[in-house]
């Protein structure tokens, strides 16, 4: 899996993490979908001690700062595990709600005996967060990022549901995050 960002993998870090759906389809649309990630923070919070200290769930792609334990697999391992554990998910919600068109852009060439759908772009991006400043910068981008133009999808960060804006914003929001008080 390839990686934009490459970042040496250093333990019990705060990294800013980035994956897109494949041909930037939009997935991510309902509660259903979206359940699937929070789904997959609760998994990687329990089995390797990691914390989610922001988040967003856009249509088609994630954005998140987590801090990655040494108990936790490198960020490769993690993040095709992530995708991996979502793309069965995402596959099987979108039979059963006979999504058949995004199905087919998913369907995997037939030589491809690996696998019969790809949902993820191959690619991930991996961050480093090295200052207070970075981290900040990330997590205002992570909140804005519902509130730009092209998305619309918010007159205010804290008023989308699917971030941790209103965790910091209220002091509380959709999914519990490990807020960080500067």
């Amino acid at each position: 899996m390839a990686v934009r960002n490459k970042t040496e993998f250093i333990a019990d870090e705060i990294y800013y993490l980035t994956f897109t759906i494949l041909g930037w389809q939009s997935v991510f649309v309902t509660n259903q979908y979206r359940r699937l990630v929070y789904r997959w923070f609760d998994y990687v919070k329990s089995k390797y001690d990691n914390k989610i200290h922001g988040y967003v769930i856009m249509p088609n792609h994630i954005h998140a700062l987590v801090y990655i334990s040494s108990k936790s697999p490198k960020i490769s391992v993690l993040m095709q595990n992530a995708k991996r554990f979502m793309a069965y998910s995402i596959i099987g919600c979108l039979e059963a709600d006979k999504k058949v068109e995004l199905l087919e852009k998913f369907k995997v060439k037939p030589n491809n005996k690996q696998a019969v759908h790809r949902v993820f772009q191959p690619r991930y991006d991996s961050l480093l967060i090295q200052s207070r400043k970075m981290f900040l910068q990330k997590l205002n981008y992570i909140h804005n990022n519902p509130c730009q133009l092209k998305w619309n999808l918010a007159d205010a960060p804290e008023d989308y549901k699917y971030s941790s804006a209103a965790n910091y914003a209220k002091g509380k929001g959709n999914y519990e995050v490990e807020v960080i008080e500067f």
